[in-house]
């Protein structure tokens, strides 16, 4: 025989299998939940019901058992009165009162104790409604709940696909750009080889190449600058490949510039502190390097490295004008700060001199002058002022008069002359023209 059970949603409850516990809302389905719910409501009715019929039976039963019984007595009681010759006929009357006020009184007592027991059933039932209602609840709360936790899921979900797709796509990125990079080098690698393999086959070797470019910058210094001297450092000897000693027009000496020519593939660091000796040997102002492979691979045909010029061979040209230029300007600045304590005595003597008092004087005679006709002509224009100021004045006051003798013929009806009427008065013009 089937039976119903009513239990907490919040109940928790085992496994069979793992053993692992959880609630009974997390393990039965909505649609479970509703079944079993109409399952209960239709399993309660048919219970009611079948409760009340048997009550009404039993009672039915217990007051026709009860009343026969009574009866039975009473017609005994009445045979034996018969018996004894019906003596007695206001007893059975009695008797037969007294029965029936037993039997309804027994008929109220188990028609109360029926009320008693439809008002626990009803009681019952009401709190089977409040359980019904509370599950109902619970069952409603536990599908939003659900629908959030699918809501958060489906979020985190995309929020996930989103951040694989991404991490994939920089994978990818990076390994393209890693295999790019990778090629691209090889690439230039294998241009380098090609370019190193060509110079070698169209140059010769690297002293003749040297060599060249030592006498082709020599040469070219030699036609660019005719004024200066170009010495050669011998073969053998330490020091820089050439020396220029700049000269003005004049012939006097400006400073040297020290020239170091490299023909290789690849910078060597070491050739900036060997040419910074050469230099301090030399006592040379500038200090250039002329080569063909450029310090970390410079695309700008000439720069400042480490206080020394490194250039190509095409722009030495240029960069030699540049500082040829800054040496000339520099024995200029010498030449002119030569004599400046001479400079400042002749200035100092000639401020203190009668010539100097004499000029300044001269001037102050003529701004002086000059402020003495200003101040003249301010007082006659002034004078002019005053004097047309007057003139207006009598004018004004002659057609002020004229307009109130309008007005006054016209008796007001003249009102476009209330505006000439109400003209300021000569005195306040003239305080007015002062200010």
């Amino acid at each position: 025989m089937s039976r119903t059970i009513i239990v907490e949603a919040a109940q928790e409850t085992a496994c069979p299998k793992c053993s692992h516990t959880f609630p009974l809302s997390e393990g039965i389905s909505r649609q479970t939940i509703e079944a079993l719910a109409e399952a209960f409501e239709s399993d309660f009715a048919e219970r009611r019901r079948q409760l009340e019929a048997e009550l009404a039976a039993e009672a039915k039963k217990a007051a026709d058992k009860d009343a026969a019984k009574r009866i039975r007595e009473a017609q005994e009681q009445a045979a034996a009165a018969r018996a004894e010759a019906q003596a007695s006929m206001a007893q059975v009357d009695k008797a037969r009162e007294e029965a029936k006020a037993a039997a309804l009184e027994q008929f109220e007592t188990d028609r109360k104790a029926m009320q008693e027991a439809l008002a626990a059933k009803s009681a019952t039932l009401a709190n089977l409604q409040g359980n019904e209602l509370d599950l109902r609840r619970q069952l409603r709360e536990a599908q939003e709940k659900d629908q959030a936790r699918e809501l958060d899921y489906q979020r985190k979900l995309d929020d996930e696909r989103r951040q694989i797709e991404d991490r994939a796509r920089n994978s990818i990125g990076e390994e393209f750009q890693r295999k790019e990079a990778q090629l691209r080098a090889q690439i230039e690698s294998a241009q380098r080889e090609a370019a190193d393999l060509k110079r070698k086959l169209e140059q010769g070797s690297q002293q003749t190449q040297g060599e060249a470019l030592e006498l082709g910058l020599e040469a070219m210094l030699r036609a660019a600058f005719p004024f200066d001297v170009i010495e050669p450092v011998p073969k053998g000897m330490t020091g820089a490949d050439l020396l220029q000693r700049v000269h003005s027009p004049s012939g006097a000496a400006c400073g040297t510039i020290i020239w170091e020519t490299k023909q290789t593939r690849n910078w060597t660091a070491g050739w900036i502190p060997k040419l910074k000796n050469d230099q301090q040997e030399a006592r040379a102002e500038f200090a250039v390097l002329v080569t063909t492979a450029m310090p970390g691979d410079a695309a700008d045909p000439f720069l400042r490295h480490e206080d020394v010029w490194v250039t190509r061979y095409e722009a030495a040209r240029p960069l030699a004008d540049a500082l040829r230029s800054a040496l000339l300007e520099m024995q200029k600045l010498r030449i002119a700060n030569s004599g400046r304590n001479e400079k400042m005595e002749l200035v100092y003597n000639y401020v203190c001199s009668p010539q100097f008092a004499q000029r300044m004087r001269a001037l102050y005679d003529g701004f002086v002058t000059m402020r003495e006709e200003l101040e003249a002509e301010k007082a006659a224009i002034q004078r002019i002022w005053k004097k047309r100021e007057a003139q207006l004045d009598r004018l004004k006051g002659g057609l002020v008069s004229v307009v109130g003798d309008l007005q006054g013929i016209g008796q007001g009806a003249l009102p476009q002359l209330d505006a000439i009427a109400a003209l300021p008065a000569a005195e306040d013009s003239a305080q007015e023209g002062g200010e």
